[in-house]
C-alpha cells in the first residue's frame, strides 16, 4: 500500500491537574489524562499510587467522570473534600480532596496539541480497502449481537461505580452500619430515652448554678462525640463533673434515612427542620448519658445549611444571624459563670486548619468569652483547651500538643464508638466518625492557656493535669 504524507494535523488531549500535598509541602504536581479516569485504586500499578507511600485503602476506588463541561469525582466510599464527606461532586479549582496524610488539591483542565498523521491510501488500493472495512464491520455487527444477548448474565464486582450508580449527597447512599444499628438495644449500654442522670437545659430555660470540672463548648449534635468523646468518658470515670454546651441543634442538617434503624423514637421517614432538631437532641442526650456528663446546654440557635465549601460563611457573618457578637459573649460568659469551670475546652477557629465555619464561629466567639472571664476572675480557670482536629495536626507543627487516649482501658473508645451510635440521624458520626475512630483512637488539644499555679511540668513541658 502506498502511503503519502501529507502536512501535520493535530487532536487535543485533556489534562486535569492535581497538586499533591503531604503536611502542606508540596510533593508533586499530577497531570492526569483525562482518558485515564482512574484516579485512586489500590490495585492500580500506575505512577499516581506510588506517590502515597504509607496509604492504603483496599474499598477506596477514585474515578473521575465527565459531566457536561465539567469533571466530576466518584468514590465507592466518602472521602473528604474541603472537610465534608462526599462520595461524588462536581470538581472545581481549589478543591481539597483528602487521602490520609495526603492532600490532592484540584488545580483545573489544560489541553495539549499532538501532532497526528494522516494517511492517504493510493485510488488502486481504495476498492480493497473497502472491502477490508466492509468485513470488519459485519464481524463487528455479529460481536455486538452476541454482547447483547449475553449481557443479563454478566456481573460486576462489588465495588464497581459508574456515574449514576451515586447520587449526589451522602444521605442518599448505603451505609455499612446499618445491620449493627438495628441490632443495638440502648437499655443494654445504660442509656434510656430520658437520660437519667444528665441535667438538660434548653433555649429557655435558665441554668442553675453547678460546679463542673470541666466544660466542654461546641457547635452541633453529634460535634461533642466526634471531637470530645474520648476525653469526656475518660474524665466523667475518674469521677470528674463534666458539661457540655452546644450552639446548635442541627436543624438543616441531612437525615441519614432510610439507612437507620426505624422504632418508636425513629419515624419511618425522611425528618428535617424542627423534627430532625427535636430527635437530634435527644441523640444528644442519649450519647452524652452514656459518655457521663453531668449537665447538657443546647442554645438551639439556627444551623446554616452546608453542602460544599461554596456554602461556607465568615465568622462575622454567622455571629450577626445568631444574634451579634456581644449577644453570643454574654450568653457564655453567664453560662461559665454559673459553671465556675476548672477547664474550658472549645473548637479552634479561625485557624490554618480546615473546619467547618460554624465551629470557627464557636471557637472565636469561646476565645472572646475566655479572655474576659479570665481577666475578670483571676485564677479561677485553670486551663483552655482548644481541638485539634486528627487529621489535620500537620497544622501544628511548631506547637506542642496533648494526646488525649484510652490510657490502656479500652473501654473509653467503647463509649466513644457507642456515643457515635446514637446518632442514628448523622453520617458524620454514626458511620464516618467510627470508621475514623479505628484509624485515630486518640484526640487531640493544644492550650493556649494555664494558671501559674500549674507550673510544675512534665517532660514535654505541658502541665501536671492530663
Amino acid at each position: 500500500m502506498i502511503v503519502e504524507m501529507e502536512k501535520k494535523i493535530y487532536t487535543s488531549s485533556d489534562y486535569l491537574s492535581f497538586r499533591l500535598l503531604c503536611q502542606k509541602k508540596k510533593i508533586a504536581l499530577l497531570n492526569i489524562d483525562a482518558e485515564e479516569t482512574i484516579l485512586y485504586d489500590i490495585s492500580l500499578k500506575g505512577k499516581f499510587n506510588t506517590f502515597l507511600e504509607g496509604f492504603s485503602d483496599k474499598k477506596l476506588n477514585v474515578k473521575l467522570v465527565r459531566n457536561a463541561c465539567n469533571w466530576q469525582i466518584v468514590c465507592s466510599r466518602e472521602v473528604l473534600i474541603n472537610g465534608v464527606a462526599w462520595r461524588k461532586r462536581d470538581l472545581k479549582e481549589g478543591d481539597t480532596i483528602h487521602l490520609g496524610e495526603y492532600r490532592l488539591v484540584f488545580e483545573g483542565k489544560f489541553s495539549e496539541e499532538i501532532p497526528v498523521l494522516k494517511p492517504q491510501i493510493s485510488a488502486g488500493k481504495k476498492k480493497r480497502f473497502i472491502r477490508v472495512v466492509e468485513a470488519a464491520a459485519i464481524v463487528a455487527g455479529v460481536s455486538f449481537l452476541w454482547f447483547c444477548t449475553t449481557y443479563k448474565t454478566t456481573s460486576f464486582p462489588d465495588n464497581y461505580i459508574t456515574a449514576n450508580s451515586l447520587s449526589d449527597h451522602e444521605t442518599e447512599l448505603p451505609y455499612e452500619y446499618s445491620d449493627e444499628l438495628d441490632e443495638l438495644d440502648i437499655s443494654q449500654v445504660g442509656v434510656s430515652a430520658e437520660s437519667p442522670g444528665l441535667i438538660v437545659y434548653g433555649p429557655k430555660d435558665k441554668p442553675l448554678s453547678h460546679k463542673l470540672d470541666i466544660l466542654f463548648i461546641h457547635t452541633h449534635p453529634d460535634d461533642e462525640s466526634l471531637d470530645y468523646g474520648l476525653y469526656i468518658a475518660r474524665e466523667a470515670a475518674k469521677g470528674k463533673s463534666v458539661g457540655v454546651i452546644l450552639f446548635t441543634d442541627g436543624d438543616s442538617g441531612f437525615d441519614k434515612y432510610p439507612d437507620r434503624r426505624t422504632d418508636s423514637f425513629y419515624t419511618d421517614s425522611y425528618l428535617k427542620g424542627s423534627d430532625l432538631a427535636r430527635v437530634r437532641e435527644k441523640e444528644a442526650e442519649r450519647a452524652l448519658a452514656l459518655l457521663g456528663a453531668d449537665i447538657f446546654v443546647h442554645l438551639g440557635l439556627w444551623n446554616r445549611p452546608y453542602t460544599a465549601l461554596e456554602a461556607s460563611k465568615s465568622v462575622h457573618t454567622i455571629s450577626e444571624e445568631w444574634g451579634g457578637e456581644e449577644f453570643l459573649v454574654d450568653t457564655l460568659l453567664i453560662l461559665i459563670n454559673r459553671f465556675k469551670p476548672e477547664i474550658i475546652v472549645s473548637p479552634d477557629g479561625p485557624s490554618g486548619a480546615r473546619e467547618h465555619f460554624e465551629h470557627e464561629t464557636v471557637g472565636y466567639i469561646s476565645e472572646k468569652a475566655v479572655d474576659i472571664y479570665i481577666e475578670n476572675n483571676p485564677g479561677e480557670l485553670k486551663a483552655y483547651l482548644k481541638l485539634v482536629d486528627v487529621e489535620q495536626t500537620d497544622y501544628y507543627n511548631d506547637i506542642p500538643l496533648i494526646k488525649i487516649n484510652s490510657e490502656g482501658d479500652k473501654s473509653f473508645l467503647e463509649k466513644k464508638r457507642t456515643a457515635l451510635m446514637m446518632h442514628q440521624t448523622q453520617a458524620d458520626a454514626s458511620f464516618f466518625g467510627i470508621k475514623r475512630l479505628k484509624k485515630f483512637p486518640v484526640e487531640y488539644y493544644v492550650m493556649p492557656y494555664f494558671s501559674s499555679d500549674l507550673a510544675g511540668t512534665d517532660q514535654e513541658g505541658l502541665p501536671p493535669l492530663f
